[in-house]
């Protein structure tokens, strides 16, 4: 059953990057569209020919420019009693990334999503802050933290609250500093961006759209690896969610 599960994700990620490219909810449907609540998330992947040929821009409530190398994202409905800044502040509470696995495709393992990470007064701040809290995530502040990774070491990153309002949150982040692997330069500040829209459907249900790119200032090696971006993101859909990350199978295996 695991391994037709498997298969049958692998199968529909590419069927999603025939639509007219990825589309958040900014006020309209999104693409890929909200499934059944506490059912299996919905994602999509789109290359640079798929947006290409789409005419896919960047939308403007995001606030991001240029073209994509590369675009990913999920889209879920999910059940919690907590409050909405509770939520958020589960979300940026990145001292917990190291204890959230994600699977690595290359490795065919479960991998911890950083080996470290902490949070930051300012890009260039050398001592470890307190995560911030849901309540503190007011419509355009700016955060940062830090990561350290197996193959990037250590990347900082800036957390933008775009909204924040009693039923809904939308949060965007990008590196600040370039993410290098030996050599080569995977990302150039700002190459790399996602953003997170969490929004209330009832008491206790919540729909949350996640995307992520690789901006034009990416390497060609980046586009590639979709599975890994896709991984990432239903790590922190499952964290959110209150389930175990880890919880087989992974949404894209391979």
């Amino acid at each position: 059953m695991i391994r037709l599960t498997c298969l049958l994700i692998a199968l529909a990620l590419p069927s999603m990057a025939d639509a007219a490219g990825p589309q958040p909810p900014c006020g309209g449907s999104a693409v890929p569209a909200f499934g059944a609540l506490d059912g299996p998330p919905v994602a999509g992947a789109w290359n640079n020919t798929d947006l290409r040929r789409a005419g896919w821009r960047p939308p403007s409530c995001l606030g991001w420019q240029g073209d994509s190398r590369l675009v990913v994202a999920l889209a879920a409905r999910f059940r919690s009693p907590l409050s909405l800044d509770a939520l958020a502040g589960r979300l940026v509470a990145v001292s917990h990334h190291p204890s959230i696995r994600i699977w690595a495709v290359t490795r065919q393992e479960w991998r911890p999503l950083a080996l470290d990470a902490w949070a930051l007064d300012g890009p260039a701040d050398k001592m470890r802050r307190p995560d911030p809290t849901g309540d503190a995530l007011l419509p355009g502040r700016d955060f940062y933290y830090a990561e350290n990774t197996d193959v990037g070491g250590r990347t900082v990153y800036r957390l933008h609250v775009v909204e924040h309002s009693a039923e809904r949150i939308v949060l965007t982040t990008e590196n600040v500093t370039a993410i290098r692997a030996a050599i080569v330069t995977l990302f150039e500040p700002g190459a790399l961006q996602a953003a997170t829209v969490l929004s209330r459907d009832g008491p206790d249900s919540w729909s949350l759209y996640e995307i992520s790119r690789a901006g034009a200032d990416s390497s060609s090696f980046v586009t590639g690896y979709q599975s890994s971006y896709l991984n990432r993101l239903e790590a922190m859909r499952r964290h959110l969610a209150g389930l175990p990350t880890d919880r087989d199978p992974p949404i894209a295996p391979w």
